[in-house]
């Protein structure tokens, strides 16, 4: 018996669509500090494209890591160093490290804000799936040990 080929993504958003939604929402609004400020510091400021970037995460990581522990996973509990923090900050740094390394090569042979700000946004989009399996497998996500409802803050 073969079973239904649409089965597994509707599980799939039945499972993590909202949260998905949610982290998603989130990650428009890092993206938007993140470059704004990377835009800022390179282009506005005149820093390196490496400096500017590492300036930028620094400064950004602290809204998204405050906007996936309130609304993406609603935590308002008090945070644990060894379970949360520090894998979300380890993260983070490893986002910081591979975008800044990314920033600062393609600013060498390009130079320019547009290659920068797409250096940036591409590093960090290589790691987005990462971050988000992360958070929900093994920070925030299921230690509710509930389903995400699609519908539930969504809107």
């Amino acid at each position: 018996m073969v079973s239904n080929p649409l089965s597994f993504p509707a599980r799939l958003w039945r499972d993590h669509g909202g949260t998905l939604l949610r982290f998603s929402r989130v990650s428009m609004v890092n993206v938007v500090v993140g470059q704004s400020l990377l835009f800022t510091f390179h282009s506005v400021v005149g820093w390196p494209g490496a400096v500017a970037n590492m300036a930028a995460v620094a400064i950004s990581s602290w809204p998204a890591y405050w906007l996936s522990r309130h609304y993406v996973w609603e935590q308002d509990q008090g945070g644990h160093t060894v379970g949360e923090i520090a894998p979300f900050w380890i993260l983070s740094f490893a986002g910081l490290f591979l975008s800044t390394a990314v920033v600062g090569i393609v600013d060498s042979i390009f130079g320019g804000a547009l290659s920068v700000q797409l250096a940036n946004a591409g590093a960090f989009a290589a790691l987005w799936v990462v971050r988000y399996l992360v958070f929900h497998h093994v920070i925030w996500g299921d230690r509710s040990g509930k389903k995400d409802d699609a519908d539930s803050g969504a809107g």
